[in-house]
């Protein structure tokens, strides 16, 4: 790009800059403050200044709106060798450049004050957060995966927006603390981030899908199991859950008995599922045999590239 054509970076941060978030404020202010250039790794540490979260998600998001949205407008320029990102429109004059600094500090405060103000309540706790955790088991109460996996947010179920000024909300048909146990839940990032502001889904889990046997074990010990037997789509669901609960679980463990306990109980749930959609035990091993020997199996590690 000429010199020419070099945009007016003070127009675009007052007049043409967009906000869903601190983003491009955040990455033209590093830029700015480091001769025009900083790496993905170095920008996405920036943006995780201004939220609860880890490196590896800024890295996604650095890669996504502010790339895209400010590379549009010709703001700034991405190699790829390198991952290096440059300020197309680095000020020359030293007012100038402490004027787009000003402007991206100023364009920063204001997110972040309007959010305070559209999140009047105060954190949850690290007592109350622990207990949440340990109630999850350590997983995303929606799709189950472990925190060893993915980092795991508390959310808000009936959000802290629509909290009273006494920072109350209605649960259940009561007023509750926005805080209380009752309306927190354990969401890992991606899941949390998915969610919409105006959503109350609660995702807690009360009950779990356990093998065939389980209550009888139970009853055997002299306890009273409180069960109900599942079938048709809330049973294929259960399974689809449970499928990814035993899939987290065969992850996270770190002895190889463990690991093959939890591969024993996918290939249980994948019977099931099976059963399902028509085939039992024996027609699911056969089509596995099948293609096995058509296309071969995944013991020998081979990664496709695509075609030469």
């Amino acid at each position: 790009m000429s010199n020419m054509e070099k945009p007016d970076l003070i127009h675009f941060l007052t007049k043409k800059m967009s906000m869903t978030d601190v983003y491009q404020p955040a990455v033209i202010k590093k830029l700015l403050l480091h001769g025009g250039k900083r790496t993905k790794k170095q920008l996405a540490s920036v943006l995780a200044q201004y939220d609860h979260s880890v490196q590896e998600y800024y890295e996604r998001i650095v890669m996504r709106w502010p790339k895209i949205t400010l590379t549009k407008h010709g703001i700034i320029n991405y190699e790829t060798q390198g991952r290096m990102f440059s300020l197309c429109a680095l000020p020359i004059d030293e007012p100038t450049h402490e004027e787009a600094v000003r402007i991206c500090d100023q364009k920063i405060q204001e997110w972040v004050t309007k959010k305070r103000q559209k999140d009047k309540s105060p954190e949850v706790g690290a007592s109350i957060r622990y207990e949440i955790l340990k109630s999850a088991h350590g997983k995303c109460q929606l799709c189950g995966i472990s925190s060893e996996l993915r980092p795991i947010d508390i959310d808000h179920i009936v959000p802290r927006a629509l909290a009273n000024k006494n920072g109350k909300v209605q649960k259940n048909g009561k007023l509750i603390d926005v805080n209380d146990r009752e309306n927190l839940q354990a969401l890992c990032f991606s899941c949390n981030r998915a969610k919409r502001d105006s959503d109350q889904t609660d995702f807690r889990r009360t009950a779990k899908l356990v093998r065939d046997l389980i209550p009888d074990i139970i009853r055997n010990e002299g306890r009273f199991p409180q069960v109900e037997q599942l079938t048709g789509q809330r049973l294929r669901a259960a399974l689809f859950d449970k499928l990814i609960e035993e899939h987290g679980e065969f992850i996270t463990a770190s002895k190889n008995e463990q690991k093959l306990e939890e591969l024993a109980d996918m290939i249980e749930v994948i019977f099931a599922l099976a059963d399902q959609y028509g085939s039992g035990r024996d027609a699911i091993l056969a089509l596995v045999a099948h293609k096995r020997q058509e296309r071969g199996g995944f013991q020998e590690g081979i990664l496709y590239n695509g075609d030469a």
